[in-house]
């Protein structure tokens, strides 16, 4: 996957002679679409999506919610599509057996707090979801495929990273025009500092990562291959440490060992730590992983009895 490009930051230049392809990109997912109609599975189904293409926060959302589900006694299990792995059958993720190249970076990370499912067909992984004694499924992302049925919906929208210029892929970073991704949810958790967006949403709930540091912050070199890289900068830099040098690669980049090599001789030159993202850590060869350091980050909602609320008023056991 290629990294975001600049240009869908404004709206002048290549990005405006994409329009056309932002079009018909728009057309053939609408058209595909209105030819399939969601099937409701027997367990609820709560989605956890968004509108731009990567980054905005889903998969701490969905460990935040997975942790909010047990606290009312549910039995949640997650379903990924699994990108970048190359299994499509619906399976039970294993840390232990799995690595990121069968499975995914993303469902590995998950895996490793909850019975995490992967497969293309998003229905029969919810049906082996089920049978496996899931009480209710977390989608994470999958808002836009129309094949399960969603018993509720949440968008999750980063406050720093925002929309770019508002325009459709390829000429800009969103997956579809913002209301229409407005309404297929019934709820908009907004990740960061306040609502740069002037979002007028019936449920609107706000969050933030917590950053878990150590008492003494030596100075780092970072890297990161995700969708919003600059995320993870603003992250280090917000919680005080000094940022040496930042690399970013594309998002789910597979690291070689000369990429490693190569970022372990930039931070001996900087005398810094290297640090990383836990997802990223995972796609690091495992003979190089001890020489990363990773910045724990969790979800907390800025009101987390609000959100246990709706979850216990929509789904009682």
């Amino acid at each position: 996957m290629l990294k975001n490009p600049q240009f869908w930051n404004h709206t002048f230049g290549i990005s405006q002679a994409l329009r056309p392809f932002s079009w018909l990109y728009h057309r053939a997912s609408s058209w595909r679409e209105s030819r399939v109609t969601p099937v409701k599975v027997d367990i609820p189904v709560i989605c956890v999506g968004n509108i731009v293409m990567g980054g905005a926060g889903k998969t701490p959302t969905v460990m935040a919610l997975v942790e909010i589900l047990r606290s009312i006694g549910h039995n949640p299990h997650v379903l990924s599509r699994g990108y970048g792995g190359y299994f499509k059958d619906s399976i039970l993720v294993d840390p232990s057996q799995h690595s990121y190249l069968q499975v995914g970076d993303e469902p590995l990370l998950l895996a490793k707090l909850v019975p995490t499912w992967i497969g293309s067909d998003r229905i029969a992984s919810a049906r082996a979801a089920m049978n496996a004694g899931a009480s209710i499924v977390v989608m994470d992302d999958g808002i836009q495929n129309p094949s399960l049925f969603k018993d509720f919906s949440f968008v999750v929208i980063d406050a720093l990273q925002g929309f770019g210029n508002q325009l459709v892929f390829p000429a800009g970073p969103l997956r579809e025009p913002i209301q229409k991704g407005l309404k297929r949810a019934q709820a908009v958790i907004v990740i960061g500092k306040g609502n740069p967006f002037k979002l007028k949403f019936k449920a609107q709930y706000g969050a933030r990562l917590v950053c878990e540091k150590p008492k003494t912050l030596e100075p780092v070199v970072a890297f990161a291959g995700i969708g919003y890289p600059e995320k993870f900068r603003h992250s280090l830099e917000h919680n005080n440490y000094v940022v040496r040098e930042f690399i970013a690669f594309a998002d789910h980049h597979p690291y070689t060992i000369t990429d490693i090599q190569r970022l372990v001789k930039i931070a001996e030159h900087h005398e810094s730590k290297l640090m990383t993202t836990a997802k990223d850590l995972l796609r690091v060869p495992p003979a190089y992983r001890d020489q990363v350091d990773i910045l724990p980050v969790n979800l907390q909602f800025d009101n987390s009895d609000d959100i246990k609320n709706l979850l216990l008023e929509k789904f009682p056991l």
